[in-house]
């Protein structure tokens, strides 16, 4: 999708959001499943998504699943976002039996349910890949005990679905963590989940893939971006793909195009977010990740940083009155 239709596609998917949900949602909450639809390539309909996840919620299969949605507090961006996923996805009914038996597998391997864990149902193999998922979070645990939790459980899965030395996996993350830490980037859950995502290349440390990290955060601060913590995650995935200098500019357009909107106002962090995902779904698109030859794994890691990234933000909006 060119970059003008994706602008136009998600201003109207914003536009419909407000009007179907309500003038008091907070953009911080609308964006993020406006720009889900948007990269579907889905226009909102209102009350076609309000009809499907009714249906969804029908299902004989949502009764383990669905138990998260019916925790008032846990009306997030995060169980729209899921919701969302389902109403898109071509066969629901499918998907939600393959996320139910997911799910189990996670807590018979150890994992104690959290919103966290539903990220990671959805890119779960099977109880084998529980298993060594586990087995890697523990080690993460050894390196990292008081920064390793529930959050970083669909890290455990994404990083265990192609490699398995746990402990070689563990002691690169905490390589990476410590020279990213001694480059200027602060400490805590952000770096964190960098790190997690830098051994996706190779489970043997690469001292390249720091200085990449470096260099594109320099590239957006030398262009006027700034670069938050929330945006680390996307620092890895540009390191892993090599991104260019032309890449980099790409990303600066798109946020500057972005951030002109009125949708994302005091949302400067979410338009570079966004941005960098059009950017690297277009490669991926294109088959250009020429340093990374798994463009299946590298998307499920661009998807899983987003879903991580809305899991803080609440909000209450009545179409979750069909759950209670």
């Amino acid at each position: 999708m060119e970059q003008t239709t994706f602008i136009q596609l998600l201003k109207n998917n914003n536009e419909r959001m407000e009007l179907f949900f309500g003038a008091d949602v907070q953009s911080a909450a609308r964006i993020p499943l406006a720009v889900q639809f948007t990269f579907s390539r889905e226009t909102f309909n209102g009350p076609a998504f309000e009809k499907n996840v009714k249906e969804i919620h029908n299902q004989k299969s949502r009764q383990s699943f669905f138990e998260f949605f019916s925790t008032p507090s846990n009306n997030s961006v995060l169980t729209y976002k899921m919701l969302a996923h389902f109403a898109l996805h071509p066969q629901p009914e499918q998907e939600l039996h393959r996320l139910k038996l997911n799910e189990k597998a996670l807590l018979n391997a150890g994992f104690k349910s959290s919103s966290y864990q539903k990220i990671a149902a959805l890119f779960l193999v099977d109880e084998a890949h529980a298993g060594k998922a586990k087995a890697l979070h523990d080690e993460m645990k050894k390196h990292h005990f008081f920064l390793t939790g529930k959050d970083d459980i669909p890290y455990a899965v994404l990083l265990t679905k192609k490699q398995n030395n746990t402990v070689k996996l563990a002691q690169t993350m905490r390589k990476y963590y410590d020279a990213l830490h001694g480059k200027g980037f602060k400490n805590g859950d952000a770096l964190q989940a960098m790190t997690q995502l830098l051994p996706l290349y190779d489970e043997e440390f690469q001292p390249v893939l720091v200085d990449y990290v470096v260099a594109m955060k320099q590239s957006f601060l030398n262009n006027g971006v700034k670069v938050k913590k929330r945006s680390y995650p996307y620092l890895a995935l540009l390191a892993l793909v090599g991104a260019s200098s032309e890449v980099v500019d790409e990303i600066v357009e798109m946020e500057r195009a972005l951030a002109k909107l009125p949708m994302f106002t005091g949302m400067q962090a979410y338009a570079l977010m966004t941005a960098a995902q059009y950017v690297l779904k277009r490669l991926i698109e294109n088959e250009l990740l020429s340093h990374f030859n798994d463009s299946l794994l590298f998307l499920q890691a661009l998807e899983m940083s987003d879903y991580i990234d809305d899991i803080p933000i609440l909000l209450a909006i009545d179409i979750l009155d069909i759950f209670f």
